[in-house]
């Protein structure tokens, strides 16, 4: 009887369906799933972690690219970033050249698919968006384009009057926008792929070098890597729907020098910054939590600390680890601790990660 109700239990679709949910929750399930089961899917994938985790260098193949591409810089996925039942989907990816333009590759074949035309400006940054099959740019002289990758000109362009430093794109429930930050601390964001303008936003006095929105869609991250500028908060909702004669909602987070930062993709509201202060540029990390909390007739938006607070030290402390940096061309690492006293910490940055000797 008791086997009986454990296997009845192990079929349960909605079981699997919330474990898969937990262990891929960046996934498109719409696409991947396909017409098999969570509980199908589920332990494919997980076999096929496993295989990939044992695979030695030798079990993968290359093919070298050929012609005179420039120097490639930039790159992000177009399509084809997340597991497919069977592999279906082609990955393909888009880069930036020396030469001005933009190609995508299919990832599998190794060859090229698609180049822009030779553009007048040097293209600095690249945003992409796979659910539309979109790539977004822009060049020196601040011209923002959107690209399908497929026909020969740009869908749309936008000029900025200034210098852009960062791009960031934004699928809300309301469809898709382009945020765009640039050298006089200014944030446009356009709708896509018309490119056209919503709102601007002067939230610096400096260089908007950093825009990231969060899981949910809720909260857009800005600010500058300069040494006086405070990171600011924003409630997306605002930058979408802006009121005429009013300021958008947001809150500037006590903590400066912020070099990184990236939100907790299971705590949606939750960030985590990455700073480096002093002569000597030690490297730390901290994490805030985000609420909004209606107060006499209006929204307010709170920050609190949580308990990853970490900052690196010159000697070992009862309560230590090592942060490991991945700062090419060297791997170094450097003592750190918990001002929270907690022993166990895992942080992950784009360029670092956090880990705790136990």
């Amino acid at each position: 009887m008791v086997f009986q109700e454990w296997n009845r239990v192990a079929e349960n679709d909605h079981l699997w369906r919330n474990l898969c949910l937990k262990k891929w929750s960046f996934c498109n399930f719409s696409k991947c799933l396909g017409s098999q089961t969570w509980k199908q899917f589920f332990l494919k994938q997980t076999k096929q972690e496993y295989q990939m985790a044992l695979a030695q260098p030798e079990d993968f193949i290359f093919k070298e690219a050929t012609g005179n591409l420039g120097i490639i810089g930039p790159m992000a996925y177009l399509s084809g970033n997340g597991p497919t039942m069977g592999g279906r989907e082609k990955s393909i990816i888009c880069t930036v050249s020396s030469k001005h333009m933009l190609y995508a590759w299919d990832v599998q074949e190794g060859t090229m698919i698609w180049s822009s035309p030779v553009q007048q400006s040097s293209i600095t940054h690249l945003a992409t968006l796979p659910q539309l099959h979109l790539a977004f740019t822009v060049d020196l002289e601040g011209t923002v384009k959107v690209w399908n990758c497929q026909d020969q000109d740009a869908l749309a362009t936008f000029p900025v009057s200034q210098a852009c430093f960062s791009l960031e794109v934004c699928l809300t429930k309301d469809g898709p926008f382009l945020m765009v930050g640039n050298s006089e601390g200014d944030i446009y964001t356009l709708t896509v792929p018309e490119l056209r303008g919503v709102s601007k936003v002067h939230a610096f006095k400096y260089t908007v070098d950093l825009l990231h929105c969060s899981p949910d869609k809720k909260w857009v991250f800005a600010s500058g890597t300069h040494q006086n500028i405070l990171p600011r908060v924003f409630f997306t909702e605002c930058l979408l729907k802006p009121s005429e004669g009013k300021s958008p909602l947001s809150l500037s987070i006590p903590f400066s020098s912020c070099c990184r930062a990236c939100w907790a993709p299971r705590r949606t509201s939750r960030i985590t910054l990455m700073y480096r202060r002093g002569s000597s540029k030690k490297t730390g990390f901290t994490t805030f939590d985000l609420m909004t909390e209606r107060t006499g007739g209006r929204t307010v938006i709170q920050v609190g600390t949580s308990c990853n607070d970490l900052r690196t030290t010159r000697g070992p402390s009862a309560v230590c680890g090592r942060i490991l940096c991945m700062s090419l061309p060297h791997l170094w690492m450097t003592p750190c601790m918990c001002t929270c006293g907690k022993r166990k910490a895992v942080i992950h940055t784009s360029r670092a990660a956090v880990t705790w000797n136990t």
